[in-house]
């Protein structure tokens, strides 16, 4: 675990660049005890043909965009057979973490190679790594790069286009958010952990997961500082409220406690059933992914075992293919 560690460090010391960004080990039972109403949308997908093959397991990839190398590791399941049209899953790291990082964290791999799904896990830019969550000028156009990386696991892979979903912690759920909202058309639904992003919205389907001990991103929102610009963090309930009400839900969600640290907010009357916008209170949890492995209490607070966070998003995923 020290790498980890290591990889948190420039986290926490530049706690005010996170801020900039991100306004922009299973559970007891690995699931819910209960959960909201989901009407599920079949896909409409065909196959492809030539078969487009791969080879299963992780591969680490260059490729170029806006004249710019980026890299990514991408997941491919063992049955994976280049015929039959996948889903694919992008997974965004948090501020100055790694797409390797987030591979190990989440488990969005060993998710899929049961579920049967690619993941990707794709990388920022700078030093400490981020997301240009907010389309800085002399940053890069990070939204370019993920509609340019979706095309080409498009063309080299066969992906299912009405089931590609974007997934991300902390920075990189703010990217998530970004992407949704400029690329509504090609995004199916998101899923976030730790991060909530409110100047922009979409009609997308969002579940989201945020700590209310998070100590980089309050869950009740705050003041920023002014060295990130000032203003105000949004409060996690009122960044899937308003969300929620783009997606065409009621603005008021209904709460229901499903474990001891765990609360859902479902969102109902929703255009296509209730369950399009979720947010999981983790009561006393961190800036951690559910589920996943502890990272340093005293650094990111802690992680609860209650809900896992990756099984979770990808069963709110596989219900919303084709919701846009």
């Amino acid at each position: 675990m020290p790498s980890v560690i290591r990889a948190l460090a420039p986290l926490c010391a530049a706690v005010v660049l996170l801020a900039v960004a991100c306004s922009g080990g299973d559970g007891d039972d690995g699931s819910p005890s209960q959960g909201p109403t989901v009407v599920e949308t079949p896909s409409t997908a065909t196959g492809c043909s030539p078969a487009r093959a791969a080879q299963p397991g992780d591969s680490v990839i260059t490729t170029t965009s806006g004249g710019v190398e980026r890299t990514y590791v991408l997941h491919v399941p063992p049955l994976y057979d280049g015929a039959e049209p996948v889903p694919l899953v992008l997974v965004l790291h948090g501020f100055s973490l790694t797409g390797s990082f987030m591979s190990g964290y989440t488990l969005f791999g060993e998710e899929g190679d049961g579920e049967g799904f690619i993941s990707v896990f794709p990388n920022g830019l700078g030093e400490p790594q981020r997301w240009n969550t907010d389309k800085t000028v002399d940053q890069a156009d990070d939204v370019a790069f993920l509609r340019d990386l979706i095309a080409k696991l498009q063309s080299d892979l066969c992906i299912d286009s009405d089931r590609i979903f974007a997934a991300g912690y902390s920075n990189g759920g703010g990217m998530a958010q970004r992407l949704a909202c400029e690329a509504p058309d090609t995004i199916a639904a998101i899923g976030t952990v730790a991060a909530t992003y409110v100047e922009c919205r979409a009609p997308v389907p969002w579940i989201g997961f945020h700590g209310t001990a998070d100590p980089l991103v309050p869950f009740e929102g705050g003041p920023r500082p002014a060295e990130a610009g000032g203003g105000e963090f949004y409060p996690a309930r009122r960044a899937l409220s308003e969300w929620a009400r783009e997606v065409g839900c009621d603005g008021l969600g209904q709460i229901s406690r499903l474990s001891g640290d765990v609360e859902l907010t479902t969102y109902v009357r929703c255009t296509l059933g209730d369950g399009e916008v979720l947010l999981y209170t983790i009561l006393a949890g961190g800036h951690t992914w559910p589920g996943a492995y502890d990272l340093p209490v005293e650094t990111v607070g802690t992680t609860s075992k209650q809900i896992d966070a990756t099984k979770t998003m990808w069963e709110f995923f596989s219900a919303h293919a084709g919701t846009r």
